[in-house]
């Protein structure tokens, strides 16, 4: 990215092309989507001007995945499953989903010294280890497509740069530049999506207007806040969960993991709630409605039993 004259707008970008030539491409808009957010801050950085604060969770996750065909006699009482065990106990999890083409795809999760290895005996090993035997039952006799692929993830990082007192026009950072996300809930893709719409939303109001791009990152870092907070709630805070997080927990964190445990435990038996809980989690309803007080009592009174 290269500034405007002056220093105080981003009107172009540098590249390499294909021919290994470096090129210039002049914008009027310029998005960073890619991925870290290096670009954005290092322009940041080159240019003399304060970087936003971060708020980051520490998770060190390790997670493999592997895919599989369905065998003809997978059973027929499960879609998908979820395995999640105990913070305490490591939090090893395993999550498996159907594919097309007739296929399943795997993923083991373990936090800190807990994680996945790459090999198949190692695999098959770690799937054991969950808390229930159901994943390990469908794989072990089942064909594999392919090798075990291994990923590593540091940290959840949130930027904050909706506390930014100026930022350069023609210039907008989106999806993981702005915000990553524990990848085991598979969020980053739909926040991204979100704040594509978001992006859209805020150029058709502006269509009109004389110089419609003047303000737009503010704006667009102001609304994106709103869109961020359930995935974050959803995907970053319940990590602290785990001893080995790091980080800075939320004064009311207890209340926050013991409210989400018994509202999972109440998902499991009553089939709306678990339609609500599985709504909010793909993002499709805010995390509001889950503290509807119905719901809120009703967790209460599982507790309470407890």
């Amino acid at each position: 990215m290269i500034l405007f004259p002056g220093g105080t707008i981003v009107s172009a970008v540098r590249f390499e092309n294909g021919k290994g030539e470096s090129e210039t491409l002049a914008a009027d808009l310029i998005v960073e989507a890619s991925g870290r957010g290096n670009l954005t801050l290092g322009l940041l950085e080159s240019t003399g001007q304060p970087l936003p604060e971060e708020t980051v969770i520490g998770v060190d996750i390790g997670y493999a995945t592997a895919v599989f065909a369905i065998p003809d006699n997978a059973p027929a009482d499960w879609t998908a499953v979820m395995i999640f065990d105990p913070p305490a106990e490591g939090g090893l999890a395993g999550i498996m989903l159907p594919l097309e083409r007739n296929r399943w795809i795997m993923t083991l999760v373990g936090h800190h010294g807990h994680k996945p290895p790459g090999d198949w005996d190692g695999f098959l090993a770690y799937a054991q280890q969950l808390r229930t035997r159901t994943i390990y039952n469908a794989i072990k006799g089942a064909e594999r497509l392919g090798g075990v692929a291994r990923f590593g993830f540091p940290a959840s990082v949130r930027r904050h740069f909706d506390r930014l007192e100026k930022f350069p026009p023609g210039l907008l950072p989106f999806g993981d530049a702005i915000c990553r996300f524990n990848p085991v809930y598979g969020q980053g893709m739909s926040v991204a999506a979100q704040e594509a719409c978001l992006l859209r939303e805020l150029l058709r109001r502006r269509g009109k207007e004389t110089g419609p791009l003047d303000g737009l990152a503010p704006a667009f870092f102001a609304e994106a806040e709103t869109l961020i907070e359930t995935p974050w709630a959803l995907a970053a805070i319940p990590d602290y969960a785990v001893p080995e997080t790091e980080g800075d927990r939320p004064d009311d964190l207890e209340q926050t993991l013991e409210f989400g445990a018994g509202l999972v435990q109440l998902a499991a038996t009553d089939a709306q709630v678990h339609k609500l809980w599985t709504e909010v989690l793909h993002l499709l309803k805010p995390q509001s409605v889950l503290r509807d007080p119905e719901i809120v009592e009703r967790v209460k009174a599982l507790a309470a039993q407890a």
